[in-house]
């Protein structure tokens, strides 16, 4: 039997909060925390250039907060 190893939840992180998404230490997206789920697995985020993704925290990404 394999167990699996949880990450820790997103679910601290505040609606409008600037931030950046990291993976290998490189930023692959920022903008401001749109939405997430209470449970903190998933966020949407919205770039201020325009845009919006959806991240969960299984994909592998880093949650970091960012100067606004």
């Amino acid at each position: 039997m394999t167990s699996r190893v949880r990450a820790p939840r997103w679910d601290d992180v505040e609606i409008g909060t600037s931030v950046e998404l990291k993976r290998n230490g490189r930023t692959v997206f920022a903008g401001l925390v749109d939405t997430r789920t209470d449970d903190g697995d998933i966020v949407w985020v919205t770039a201020a250039a325009g845009g919006r993704r959806l991240f969960h925290i299984a994909d592998g990404f880093d949650l970091v907060g960012s100067p606004a």
